[in-house]
């Protein structure tokens, strides 16, 4: 796991479906940030909430439970299948 301090906050790995036949997994903020761009409604408040946790996780200022849950919700908000493991 990375130095808190200097490398990337983590969080547990969420696995979801990309395209029909990939999953990603992400650990991260900026990978968290990445998916939500490329698959949620800028919009759509789940995804505005997912926004501003991830920047707040990256800042030091959220847990990674919080985060990982907001990112979750607004993934399947936007109709991506999430693999809960």
């Amino acid at each position: 796991m990375a130095d808190q301090a200097t490398g990337p906050r983590t969080i547990r790995p969420v696995a979801y479906q990309e395209t029909d036949n990939r999953f990603r997994i992400v650990s991260n903020a900026n990978g968290m940030g990445k998916a939500l761009i490329e698959h949620c409604d800028f919009f759509d408040t789940n995804y505005l909430r997912a926004a501003r946790s991830c920047i707040a996780f990256a800042e030091g200022n959220a847990t990674p439970e919080k985060v990982r849950a907001d990112f979750i919700q607004a993934l399947m908000s936007a109709g991506v299948f999430v693999r809960e493991g």
